[in-house]
């Protein structure tokens, strides 16, 4: 049991040294999980937002204040549809895939 505790911490201190590194950590708990569903979302370069409202486990008025702060911080874009306005996808900056 120790052993399995001792690498999940190591395993824990490694995550948090690359949030460092990404500028990641300067983002709350919550805005940093749902910039990783998003990622584990990613199939294309874009992503419909409709999606993200589906999968993500937190209640939709904390997603978009996320959203809202991960678009401040030029983590993500957000792109209307050409063809549908009302339709909304989300694109993530470079430095991050």
């Amino acid at each position: 049991m120790h052993k399995s505790t001792l690498s999940l911490a190591k395993l824990w201190s490694l995550l948090r040294d690359q949030e460092k590194k990404l500028g990641l950590d300067k983002l709350s708990l919550t805005e940093r999980d749902i910039f990783l569903c998003i990622l584990f979302l990613q199939k294309k370069k874009l992503i419909s937002l409709e999606n993200i409202i589906k999968n993500c486990r937190h209640p939709r008025a904390t997603l978009f204040r996320c959203l809202k702060k991960l678009r401040s911080e030029k983590i993500i874009q957000v792109k209307k549809d050409t063809n549908d306005t009302r339709k909304s996808f989300i694109s993530i900056s470079s430095k991050y895939l």
